[in-house]
């Protein structure tokens, strides 16, 4: 990326889509994943939730034409079983422009995938404009490799969130805490283990905060249904600050998570972190941090007999930084790709030029010494 600020009649025009605006921490934190990284050279302009009206496309065409380059993801956009498919996500008219296709995630469940889902996406993933595939996991790239096309060139790196840098915590605070995060769940059945366990630790003198991982509609919804975990003196975290959610699971001592990207920052944040929803993707990331062991389902006794017995290990320090290094770069080639295809400014092309010179200069230097 330009290390200086790009001039604004010279900036590049990015258009996001995704799972955007709906409220799903993890998804707005993708949003701004993309602004820490891309506002530096480009113009960021949000492409979700275009009118379906006929007498509008105009106008749509005329937004869409606008970008240089569009980016979608990440998230788990590709549901095999899920027809039909949201607008946001294969949108044809997307398609009008290069389309860079980043940390998609694939929703692989037992459910029988719908051939029209495979179909539709297998169109668009295979249109000439698609100039990059890259998913956040292995299975994922896996599955569109089998499903979709084998001649596909896909990439594979951390969940974006991991490069983004995440707002100062209080670490010096004397009280334990131990923050519990929920999402909607139709059965409240999955929370009575939950609550032993928050009493347990109450018990012990530790503060109990239940956390709401989401805002918005999104963040309202699991508002009304933690009212299921009873756990009486808990404190409950909510707010429409993503940056706040963020710090509330870093000043945790423990968190246990039953979603992946409160799991993620948790983790980022070096704070014991158990995963409480064993679903494909949340495995997946645990794996990829060396935690495999803490993932449990969220009534499984083992889960209540670890944690009476020991507060769980911290994440390993190298493992952290190397998903942060990880998905670092991906954001940064990602970045460096778009200046070198679009830019309308030359030496900015000449600035990252010069800083591989000297990236490659310097690690000379390092193997001699």
């Amino acid at each position: 990326m330009c290390n200086n600020k790009v001039e604004l009649d010279k900036r590049i025009n990015i258009g996001l889509t995704g799972s955007f605006g709906r409220g799903n921490y993890g998804d707005e934190l993708y949003l701004k994943n993309y602004q820490y990284w891309f506002n530096s050279f480009a113009n960021i302009y949000l492409l979700t939730g275009l009118p379906k009206a006929p007498y509008l496309q105009d106008f749509n065409k005329t937004l869409v034409d606008s970008m240089d380059a569009i980016c979608l993801g990440g998230g788990d956009l590709l549901v095999p079983f899920r027809y039909p498919i949201d607008r946001d996500f294969t949108n044809p008219l997307y398609l009008r422009r290069p389309l860079y296709v980043s940390c998609i995630g694939v929703q692989r469940t037992s459910k029988e995938d719908d051939p029209r889902v495979i179909e539709q996406w297998r169109e668009f993933l295979t249109n000439k404009n698609i100039k990059m595939v890259a998913t956040r996991d292995t299975g994922s790239k896996e599955w569109i490799s089998e499903n979709i096309d084998s001649s596909l060139e896909i990439e594979t790196h951390p969940d974006m969130v991991c490069a983004l840098p995440l707002p100062e915590v209080n670490k010096e605070r004397k009280e334990k805490v131990l923050g519990i995060v929920t999402r909607h769940v139709a059965n409240k059945e999955k929370y009575k283990q939950l609550e032993v366990i928050g009493q347990h630790f109450i018990d012990k003198g530790w503060q109990v905060h239940h956390i709401i991982g989401g805002v918005g509609a999104h963040g309202k919804k699991d508002f009304e249904n933690a009212k299921g975990l009873e756990i009486p003196g808990k404190k409950v975290i909510y707010t429409e600050d993503l940056d706040e959610i963020s710090k509330s699971l870093g000043e945790c001592s423990l968190v246990l998570s039953f979603k992946l990207h409160t799991t993620i920052v948790s983790v980022m944040y070096g704070v014991p972190t158990v995963c409480v929803n064993p679903v494909v993707k949340a495995k997946a990331f645990m794996a990829s941090a060396g935690l495999s062991d803490l993932v449990f389902s969220p009534n499984d006794p083992k889960l209540l007999e670890l944690l009476k017995q020991e507060t769980p290990r911290a994440p390993d320090v190298s493992k952290i930084e190397k998903l942060k290094k990880d998905a670092s770069d991906y954001m940064e080639n990602l970045g460096n790709l778009l200046i070198q295809r679009y830019s309308r400014q030359p030496n900015c092309k000449n600035k990252l030029e010069i800083r591989k010179i000297l990236k490659k200069t310097l690690r000379s230097i390092e193997e001699r010494l």
